[in-house]
């Protein structure tokens, strides 16, 4: 199914407003993305580099470990991309998927999904900044870890999506849609709570449905899609895994409901849209949270990634009958509130 995407970065104060040099600009993703999101990520780094420059030119340079969860796939992306940002930085950068030996003498150990993260918030790395983890799992990190609570040299950059963005991008691509469906499981309450309150706000009815057991989940899927206009999926495994998303995505499309996905992955498979952030967008955003420790020895608070694609699958729009915009029209007007923070 062809899909269409286009990335942008919103709200970001001092050097990251450098990067912003147009409202109007439009980062385009790969695979099928053009060249422009390349250039627009080397100028972020070409221009935090400046930052990084002007540190003395005999300081020891800031020693940092990126222990990854696997030695592959969008962990290794990230590394990769963080590596190119940080070329000729003041920086001595070390990568390792060891899981059982993450710490070394760095001063800044980064965690790159849940297994890392897990493995070096129970260490005793003094300084820990987390990527590719998802807000509940930050959360849950605090809490089996509590000494790291209120810590200034403990943050994370979320995978998720703020759910103003979602419900953004539902309003954007679906105006006249007014009942928004979500199934969920072990989906965190003060998220569902912030995702209703969203919509509420927005003029949209969450139509939630709690799924106990996998075998309750076809009819219990119906019943939410007699009742909504879009299915909103959330990052919930307990529902939306291998097993069960091929007839998710089957129900939603045979009873005319649009599904807005959570990845570029659901859309290829046949959701309407979705809205995310990549991995090199996130290293982007890792390397601004490196130039404020190299400088101050704390992290920014836990924050969304600030950068983030919006995709469209045009043959399921087709297919059911929808006119919608394009994804640089639908980033364009989740986007278009100046200094929006999500």
């Amino acid at each position: 199914m062809r899909d269409t995407a286009v990335s942008y970065m919103t709200g970001v104060p001092i050097l990251q407003r450098l990067l912003i040099f147009s409202r109007n600009s439009t980062l385009l993703p790969s695979p099928v993305f053009r060249s422009a999101n390349r250039v627009i990520i080397g100028l972020a780094a070409a221009l935090s580099w400046v930052f990084f420059s002007v540190a003395p030119l005999h300081a020891a340079p800031l020693s940092i470990t990126v222990v990854l969860s696997e030695n592959a796939g969008p962990y290794l992306e990230f590394s990769n991309a963080l590596r190119e940002s940080l070329l000729k930085r003041n920086v001595a950068l070390a990568v390792t998927d060891d899981l059982s030996k993450p710490v070394t003498n760095s001063g800044l150990i980064i965690g790159v999904g849940m297994k890392a993260a897990a493995a070096v918030a129970s260490s005793n790395a003094p300084a820990i900044l987390n990527v590719l983890i998802p807000k509940h799992g930050y959360e849950g990190l605090l809490h089996d870890f509590p000494q790291r609570v209120n810590s200034k040299s403990f943050s994370a950059i979320y995978l998720d999506q703020p759910a103003e963005r979602q419900i953004r991008l539902i309003r954007a691509i679906l105006p006249d849609k007014r009942r928004i469906g979500v199934l969920f499981d072990s989906y965190p309450h003060e998220e569902l709570a912030q995702l209703r309150q969203r919509a509420t706000q927005h003029g949209l009815h969450l139509r939630e449905q709690r799924i106990a057991s996998e075998t309750q989940l076809h009819a219990l899927l119906q019943d939410v899609l007699d009742d909504s206009d879009v299915l909103l999926a959330v990052p919930d495994a307990a529902v939306y895994n291998n097993s069960t998303i091929r007839n998710i995505l089957l129900t939603t499309y045979r009873s005319g409901n649009p599904m807005i996905g959570f990845s570029p992955g659901y859309v290829k498979a046949g959701a309407l849209a979705a809205v995310f952030s990549t991995p090199k967008q996130i290293a982007v955003q890792a390397a601004l949270a490196i130039q404020q420790f190299g400088e101050t020895r704390t992290l920014p608070a836990a924050q969304f990634s600030r950068m983030f694609e919006v995709a469209v699958n045009e043959q399921v729009a087709r297919s059911l009958g929808l006119n919608i915009k394009s994804a640089e029209e639908l980033h364009q007007e989740i986007s278009e509130i100046a200094g929006d923070e999500p």
